[in-house]
């Protein structure tokens, strides 16, 4: 009985599974790849010289407020990235407002794709909530079918 639903589930949840399985290894390996994620700038300090306001961040951008996502500053590292709508990353330097770097950056579509929220929140719920707890059925009938398995000789 349980070799019959086993192989059921697994047909049934192959597909989802798989996507969240490979996108889990992409967003591992995220900063490996600049293709993923774009490799963070190292920036210098100015001595003396104040940081940027966010106009001033946007102003330096060529951006439009709305077309900007996030702006994150990260103290310890000197570090200030804008986060775009369309995917985009853009790094610049947060006292002078020097562009070092734009490039794409796939790592929200990525978690988008893995948590099943790409999908809108129906296919979060009917299709990547019944795969997770077809995973859980799979890992218990394992655990049930394995020793009947190996005391049987098979």
């Amino acid at each position: 009985m349980w070799r019959k639903y086993h192989r059921i589930v697994s047909l049934i949840i192959v597909l989802p599974f798989s996507l969240v399985l490979i996108t889990g290894l992409l967003l591992q390996l995220r900063q490996q790849f600049e293709g993923i994620q774009p490799s963070a700038v190292k920036m210098q300090a100015t001595p003396n010289a104040r940081l940027l306001t966010t106009e001033e961040i946007i102003k330096a951008s060529h951006l439009k407020g709305e077309e900007i996502d996030q702006i994150i500053f990260r103290p310890a590292k000197f570090h200030l990235a804008l986060r775009l709508k369309n995917g985009h990353e853009i790094q610049m330097h947060p006292q002078t407002g020097v562009i070092f770097k734009s490039a794409p950056r796939y790592t929200n579509i990525l978690i988008e794709l893995h948590q099943g929220s790409f999908f809108t929140q129906w296919g979060q719920y009917l299709i990547f909530l019944p795969a997770a707890l077809g995973v859980l059925f799979l890992t218990i009938s394992g655990l049930v079918i394995y020793p009947w398995r190996t005391l049987r000789g098979q």
